[in-house]
């Protein structure tokens, strides 16, 4: 499944993120949307998982 994340910090937050999804086994894809200030992932968890994982690691996330 692909999800689309807000960060609300994104100019901060965003290489942390892309770093820390990318080093995980159950992430397939991370892809950076300046535009919308987001992150679009793709894995086979639930929306609700990916989430917590990326707020796990103190990025603020939507």
């Amino acid at each position: 499944m692909t999800y689309t994340f807000k960060l609300p910090n994104y100019a901060r937050e965003v290489d942390q993120a892309e770093r820390t999804l990318l080093g995980l086994n159950s992430i397939d894809a991370v892809n950076r949307d300046n535009s919308s200030e987001s992150l679009i992932v793709t894995s086979d968890l639930t929306y609700g998982e990916v989430l917590e994982l990326i707020r796990e690691n103190g990025i603020s996330a939507k």
